[in-house]
């Protein structure tokens, strides 16, 4: 049997006739009433008792045409699933962030979203280490990640450069101006985001500081920034984090740029190198190109 078959079978039960059937399908009836004989011959029930011209389906012939029905309406759904696919306009894409691109992430995503509403995305959460192994290990179709990206294997492009800030809550350690200096950062204990393999934020700012001639005191190292602000809003301390331009802060912290610092920090655009994308994906990752100039 195939989906072919069943068509015809189902098409005889709906038109009541063979003729009819025929014509509806375009194919001679000798052949058809051929089709429908294998049919009963092969499972060795009848499927239809003749009632005049017409034609009478059995118990058993309810059972397949309810059963052929079901099968052939998702043949349908997978060829529109399929479809839909190749032409990039449905499909599932699986995307990584760092904290400090959830909100870029977000943004771009509901413009595709309305541009392409039957696309599925799965976004996950997770510091620089662990998105660029569920990229290499494809779980991830492409990530916002952090500069420096390590892995040899990911394609990466630079997004908007990211601001150095001081978050902490209200009222903080810090004084009340618009702008932090590094003389009063030093002066307070931070806490700094590091990661677990390789060099990054943490070692840029300690160099930083060092560049000053000063030692700052660091009370905490996460991993992960949003550790860093609960840490920051429970009042542990001031976070030094990398933010997109223009994000406000969370309630009940204050967020200030901190001046004097050139920061290094950017968002990358991220993915491996050698995978081929679907068309929903490509189509995703330029809306983040386009949302962007480095």
């Amino acid at each position: 049997m195939n989906l072919r078959h069943l068509l015809y079978f189902k098409t005889i039960v709906e038109r009541k006739s063979i003729a009819a059937a025929s014509q509806e399908l375009h194919i001679a009836q000798p052949p058809l009433s051929q089709h429908l004989k294998t049919l009963e011959a092969d499972y060795g029930l009848q499927l239809f008792e003749r009632q005049g011209r017409g034609l009478l389906v059995t118990d058993a012939g309810q059972h397949l045409y309810r059963r052929a029905c079901e099968l052939l309406n998702l043949a349908d759904e997978i060829d529109a699933d399929m479809r839909g696919l190749a032409q990039g306009v449905s499909g599932r894409v699986s995307v990584g962030t760092v904290t400090s691109g959830a909100a870029f992430l977000a943004r771009v995503l509901g413009e595709v979203r309305q541009q392409l509403p039957n696309l599925l995305f799965c976004v996950y959460h997770a510091e620089p280490a662990v998105l660029e192994h569920m990229l290499q290990s494809r779980q991830l179709d492409f990530a916002l990640s952090q500069w420096p990206v390590a892995n040899p294997l990911l394609h990466s492009e630079p997004l908007q450069a990211l601001t150095l800030a001081a978050v902490e809550a209200v009222p903080g350690h810090l004084p009340d101006v618009d702008v932090c200096s590094l003389d009063e950062l030093a002066q307070v204990p931070l806490i700094i985001v590091r990661r677990r393999q390789g060099h990054g934020f943490y070692e840029r700012i300690q160099q930083a500081f060092t560049d000053s001639g000063l030692r700052p005191l660091v009370a905490f190292e996460c991993s992960d920034i949003s550790a860093a602000l609960a840490l920051a809003k429970a009042g542990a301390g001031v976070a030094l984090l990398p933010v997109w331009p223009g994000d406000q802060a969370l309630a009940g912290l204050r967020q200030r740029p901190v001046a004097g610092v050139g920061s290094d920090e950017r968002l990358m655009l991220t993915w491996l190198a050698d995978r081929d994308r679907l068309p929903a994906v490509v189509k995703a990752v330029k809306a983040f190109q386009a949302s962007c100039t480095p």
